[in-house]
């Protein structure tokens, strides 16, 4: 049995450069379950993407609602879709956690495993996007199903993703791309963009464009140091991605402040 027959993905109409088609809604449990499972609803206000995630639930139970992490373009219609299908909203931190009637919602943790019919779905916690971030690894629990995994922002279905830096770390994040490079025969369901083949292969291009990030970091600074100037986060952010990013001064500074921290992390600052 694929996967594809157990995941209905339905992207949100919210594009744009940062949540790139959209973000992507995920029902599991497949056409024949009685229960299913929602993987992040979406941002607020946006009653079409509420009315066709309920069309594909139609009038099966909703077990649970899921969060990848804490953003509003993920969460923002957590508390509505709770409400729509009576169902508890979990996420990694309590504060995200909304209770259903009769239904209490805790805290995801880290290697906790839900299980619906013929689908077994592992928590994997993998801060650095957001110290809160979590993907879920599908399995199955019938024979033959194929694995995917769901990384939310962790790992997008193309380009790649920004850290929500103090809160997200490169540390962090370096440790659970190296994680996620372990799961070779997963494919990547992504909360934005398409789907990819391998969760692992994307994981070890994340891993290669960071490390090469890191050394032009190095670069830099060594060339600032030889001059005598020291450089902040905002000059650095300046330097890497010039004005041809399209990125606000904010992002640019968050990233390289990230960079920044885990170079002192590693001692070389």
């Amino acid at each position: 049995m694929s996967q594809a027959s157990l995941v209905h993905s339905i992207t949100c109409e919210n594009p744009s450069p940062m949540t790139l088609q959209g973000t992507n809604t995920y029902v599991l449990g497949g056409d024949q379950a009685r229960q299913l499972i929602i993987i992040d609803p979406g941002p607020a206000d946006h009653r079409d993407h509420l009315d066709r995630v309920r069309a594909v639930v139609g009038d099966r139970e909703v077990a649970q609602i899921l969060l990848t992490h804490r953003h509003a373009d993920h969460s923002g219609a957590a508390a509505s879709f709770g409400a729509a299908f009576a169902a508890p909203v979990r996420g990694h931190s309590p504060q995200q956690c909304i209770d259903a009637p009769g239904r209490p919602a805790a805290a995801l943790t880290d290697g906790e495993v839900l299980e619906l019919a013929q689908l077994r779905l592992s928590v994997l916690h993998t801060p650095g996007h957001t110290s809160d971030s979590v993907c879920f690894w599908l399995q199955g629990a019938a024979e033959g199903v194929e694995q995917a995994m769901f990384t939310g922002d962790t790992i997008l279905g193309e380009g790649t993703t920004m850290l929500d830096h103090p809160d997200g770390t490169l540390t962090d994040f370096l440790h659970s791309l190296q994680r996620l490079e372990r799961y070779v025969h997963a494919r990547l369901l992504p909360a934005h963009g398409p789907a990819q083949p391998s969760v692992s292969a994307a994981a070890q291009r994340y891993l290669i464009h960071r490390q090469e990030r890191l050394d032009q970091v190095r670069s830099l600074l060594g060339d600032a140091a030889q001059r005598g100037v020291t450089l902040d986060a905002a000059a650095l952010g300046r330097l890497i991605y010039g004005e041809r990013a399209g990125l606000p001064a904010g992002i640019t500074t968050k990233i390289a402040a990230a960079q920044l921290k885990h170079l002192e992390h590693l001692g070389e600052r």
